[in-house]
């Protein structure tokens, strides 16, 4: 409110409390400000000024952001700005994995809009390769927190602005990552969907817990297309080199690449070639590792398990799996996550 009538909070507290005169000129601040003009006349000063106060105090919270935006910078752009990007897709991604996209994606855009203006700014050739990679990192953990959301259009946009960001970067991981993640939104579209990963599983310059990652995920869109035998091949590749030790870690935005979670992309991939105990197998395993901090993941790793259940014929199972997923699902806000549950749920009320 002080911006509004263009006083100083504390001069507005005396005006207030009555240890400063209330003149004809602050009501009539108050009434341009609140748009009440033409009150002043008939009331006691004070009173009035207290009344308008009030009707400032129960405004839409909303309106107090009016105006708000962020200070204007267009000097050089350094190590600071690329690593405010970087904690930023950490964030949202943790936010991500943790409470599905519908919670990420609704508060993640302003900053990616930040982070893409920075590009606009001068710095050198080096912090500009960094910071391409950073605002790709960014752009995909936002484009999959709108996939995960159903919202399609926004989805591919994104995927757009993380692929050409990519590209213009300096991390070789990033970019596999980022075609890989862009494959599985075309999921529906197996044979499309395994040609964004063509030779990208065999780059020497791609971590090898990526190559892995992308290996599996090219299997598993071979299995929905029906070529089972290469499928089999990339998945043995897959455990080859997820069961070797890596000292230097992963990348810093790749916190998330942990054992668990390749387990679970390999139980997606041997289910969708039919390998159904393998399937089960992995997706145990991630049971026992997956904690609150993945809770879309659990959700739907337990709604998949139940379907393999399912397809063994183990309808007990299934039951058990539906009402662990639904109970952590009260934790999660993600469209894919309750599809899959939905999914479930339908199957095993055929079976009453």
């Amino acid at each position: 409110m002080s911006q509004r009538v263009h006083m100083v909070s504390s001069y507005l507290s005396l005006l207030e409390t009555g240890k400063r005169p209330v003149l004809h000129k602050h009501i009539k601040a108050y009434e341009r400000a609140l748009g009440v003009e033409g009150l002043a006349d008939d009331m006691d000063r004070r009173t009035l000024l207290t009344a308008l106060a009030t009707a400032a105090a129960s405004e839409p919270l909303a309106r107090l952001l009016d105006g708000l935006v962020s200070p204007g910078e267009t000097g050089q752009v350094g190590r600071i700005e690329v690593e405010a990007v970087q904690e930023s897709a950490r964030h949202f991604s943790a936010m991500d994995l943790q409470y599905g996209g519908r919670v990420a994606a609704g508060v993640a855009g302003e900053s990616l809009r930040w982070a893409v203006g920075l590009l606009d700014r001068p710095m050198t050739s080096g912090t500009r390769k960094a910071l391409y990679s950073a605002v790709a990192s960014l752009s995909d953990r936002v484009a999959w927190s709108f996939h995960d959301s159903g919202l399609k259009y926004q989805t591919g946009r994104l995927s757009e602005l993380a692929i050409r960001t990519g590209n213009e970067g300096n991390d070789p991981t990033l970019t596999a990552h980022v075609r890989l993640n862009v494959s599985l939104f075309m999921e529906t579209r197996p044979v499309d969907a395994a040609s964004m990963l063509t030779g990208v599983y065999q780059e020497s310059r791609v971590h090898p817990l990526e190559r892995a990652n992308v290996a599996a995920g090219l299997a598993r869109h071979l299995g929905n297309a029906g070529n089972v035998r290469e499928a089999r091949n990339l998945l043995g590749l897959a455990e080859d080199l997820i069961g070797k030790e890596y000292p230097d870690g992963v990348p810093s935005w790749a916190g998330f690449l942990s054992e668990p979670h390749l387990c679970a992309i390999l139980g997606h991939s041997y289910r969708a070639i039919g390998e159904y105990s393998k399937a089960a197998a992995y997706y145990q395993q991630t049971l026992l590792d997956f904690g609150p901090e993945r809770g879309r993941g659990r959700v739907m790793v337990l709604t998949r398990l139940g379907l393999v259940r399912l397809a063994q014929g183990r309808v007990e199972d299934a039951r058990e799996q539906a009402d662990a997923a639904r109970q952590a699902m009260t934790a999660v806000n993600s469209v894919r996550a309750r599809e899959d549950l939905d999914k479930l749920t339908r199957r095993l009320d055929e079976l009453v």
